[in-house]
């Protein structure tokens, strides 16, 4: 015991210089961080508690009495149909930007992974609708369906059509929408693929054509599995993008006709900045911030035997 002694001892010194490193480098990783978090809370924390604190009442811009409701915004919500059908033509569009405008980026990326003559061109010209702004596709896809003297509707006519009323229509108003959102946004997703195939192994690929497999079987075994963290990011940021979809939508249609191609962001804004009605756009807001951190989660929960495969 009294041999141990001295090496205990001795120990002690070394733990206590440990502890104060670690307990050093805490504080320079919490200052670090510090300016971030500050931003984050007074611009994003302390705001959506304050949404959700407004969604527990019954108030407007109009009138400075607020009136506490509990759940009933949540509850007019479920019972709303114009709720519904905002929630309805989102998941629509969610639908339409996941199974046309993905698969066209990932035809794409591989035609321009190809290394053809004037590849950097292609790229360029194919990924140039995403960086303009919002509003000014959205007129000039405006300009493209007009009912009278569009170039959709001349083209139509040409082959024997009738204009159509492509913005007033009940079904083509949300078809015109996704239309714009898939010439904005394939170009980004292409990008994404792009960098995935750029990164696909080669030698698996000319392992799977000694083995006979064909540009499907490669496509199928080969490059789709190695692609799976790229896929599954599109995916996740498709969803994203398309249940925050409110540019196109104001440009283009503003919700009509009767509420056929709201989304639930116009909604939030057409019951929050032009009905006033506070409480109920801050209770949509917070059920659409569930929904995508639920939709998030399950996507990142089931994916990771998606995405671990590849291994």
């Amino acid at each position: 015991m009294s041999r141990a002694l001295p090496g205990v001892l001795k120990s002690q010194p070394r733990v206590r210089q440990q502890t104060a490193r670690k307990v050093q480098s805490s504080i320079h990783g919490w200052i670090m961080i510090l300016p971030a978090l500050v931003f984050l809370t007074l611009f994003v924390f302390i705001p959506m508690a304050y949404v959700v604190y407004l969604s527990m009442f019954q108030s407007n811009f109009l009138t400075p009495t607020m009136r506490f409701v509990g759940w009933e915004n949540y509850y007019h919500l479920l019972t709303a149909p114009d709720f519904g059908q905002a929630l309805t033509n989102t998941a629509g569009l969610a639908a339409g930007m996941v199974f046309l405008s993905l698969p066209l980026a990932l035809a794409l990326a591989i035609l321009v992974n190809m290394r053809l003559s004037g590849t950097s061109v292609y790229r360029t010209v194919l990924f140039g609708p995403y960086v303009i702004p919002l509003v000014g596709s959205g007129l000039m896809f405006t300009l493209l369906f007009n009912t009278d003297g569009g170039l959709v509707n001349r083209i139509v006519e040409i082959f024997g059509g009738h204009p159509i009323d492509w913005l007033g229509g009940g079904q083509s108003a949300l078809l015109s929408v996704l239309i714009l959102s898939i010439w904005q946004y394939t170009g980004y997703y292409m990008l994404v693929f792009l960098a995935g195939l750029q990164n696909v192994p080669q030698h698996l690929k000319e392992s799977c054509r000694v083995d006979g497999g064909g540009l499907w079987s490669t496509l199928r075994h080969v490059t789709l599995p190695a692609l799976a963290p790229s896929l599954f990011f599109a995916i996740v940021v498709c969803l994203i993008q398309t249940f925050q979809t409110f540019d196109q939508v104001y440009v283009m249609t503003g919700g009509g006709p009767d509420g056929a191609s709201t989304t639930l962001a116009y909604y939030i804004f057409e019951k929050g900045f032009q009905m006033y009605d506070i409480g109920t756009s801050s209770a949509a807001s917070v059920v659409l911030f569930a929904m995508l951190a639920l939709l998030t989660w399950l996507q990142v929960s089931f994916s990771n035997r998606w995405v671990g495969d590849e291994s």
